[in-house]
């Protein structure tokens, strides 16, 4: 669908999203097409300068019409903007797309995480509120207000989109239930939910949280059971092979940890691949083979130079 608005707010806030003007003599959808892959694989790669120039030459191929590709790019850009510390940008990017399309929960909450990052708390708030306001069923943008919130220090905050989510009562199914139940630290009642709506389900999002849920109770043998049982069928898994290999350093077994993580890392990054990238430093570290540790955290900080964790474990590494 193409959208075309002869009101002037409307216009203004295209031209931040084109970037510019459209490429004379191209082909435009296999441009933008072009583009936009490369720019996520630059995302990716920790690139993010980079792929900001890709993102603004995808979208200078619309010629004035916003199609919904156009939005899912600058979502890209926003993201890129964020991760190479221009918040600013990545403010006006989204306010672009709120301008655009006024009900998208999505941009309310990728705004309210940019806020947060501008200490700007208040606006945070607004904007998660409206996000929940907009689609108040979609349990899981709770759970990612409550992690956004616990992540920068507002508990308080953060628990109280847990109590309005698990208010909803006979409305969530029993996956849901249980996922709130194990944010709420109510791990019996989540172990109890979860296995409930196993029964009829088996996805990547339900094993994780069960998983967990038997290891916040001590189960971490059964955990990894479930984590390998899943990965065994489903091995594009990426962040069960995450969850399987933190477990596996926790019980310290370094080279199982090691196996899982090459084999997660061999499906090409996507979810889980940086925590992965971590946990190799660490399994290696426990081995005590500081060659290797060392090798893999240049590799690491290369895609993720502001992880102070991180930096902090490299100066311990130097010194080895």
């Amino acid at each position: 669908m193409k959208l075309k608005s002869p009101i002037f707010p409307i216009i203004a806030a295209i031209a931040v999203l084109l970037g510019g003007c459209a490429q004379a003599g191209s082909e435009p959808q296999e441009g933008k097409l072009a583009y936009r892959t490369r720019g996520i694989a630059q995302l990716s790669e920790g690139d993010y300068s980079q792929a900001m120039e890709s993102f603004t030459t995808a979208l200078s191929y619309s010629n004035g019409l916003i199609e919904t590709a156009d939005i899912d790019i600058s979502y890209y850009m926003a993201v890129a903007e964020f991760k190479n510390g221009d918040m600013e940008a990545a403010l006006k990017t989204v306010d672009s797309i709120i301008a655009l399309r006024p009900e998208d929960d999505r941009a309310y909450f990728v705004r309210g995480k940019i806020n947060l990052a501008l200490g700007n708390i208040d606006g945070a708030k607004s904007d998660f509120d409206k996000t929940i306001s907009i689609d108040p069923e979609n349990y899981d943008r709770y759970v990612g207000v409550y992690e956004e919130l616990r992540a920068k220090g507002y508990e308080s905050e953060a628990s109280g989109y847990l109590q309005q989510a698990l208010s909803a009562g006979d409305k969530l199914s029993d996956y849901n239930k249980g996922v709130l139940e194990y944010y709420m630290g109510s791990y019996t009642d989540a172990r109890s939910d979860l296995e409930t709506a196993k029964q009829s389900q088996n996805s990547e999002n339900l094993i994780f949280y069960l998983g967990k849920t038997y290891e916040a109770l001590g189960d971490s043998t059964y955990a990894m059971t479930l984590y390998s049982d899943y990965i065994r069928e489903n091995s594009s898994a990426g962040r069960i092979y995450e969850q399987l290999a933190e477990c596996r350093i926790r019980n310290e077994d370094y080279e199982g940890a090691l196996e899982t993580i090459e084999a997660g890392l061999s499906l090409g990054g996507g979810e889980g691949a940086g925590g992965m990238m971590f946990d190799r430093v660490v399994a290696y570290e426990r081995l005590y083979d500081f060659e290797s540790a060392k090798k893999y955290m240049e590799e690491y900080l290369q895609l993720y130079p502001d992880d102070e964790v991180a930096l902090r474990e490299n100066v311990f590494l130097s010194s080895r």
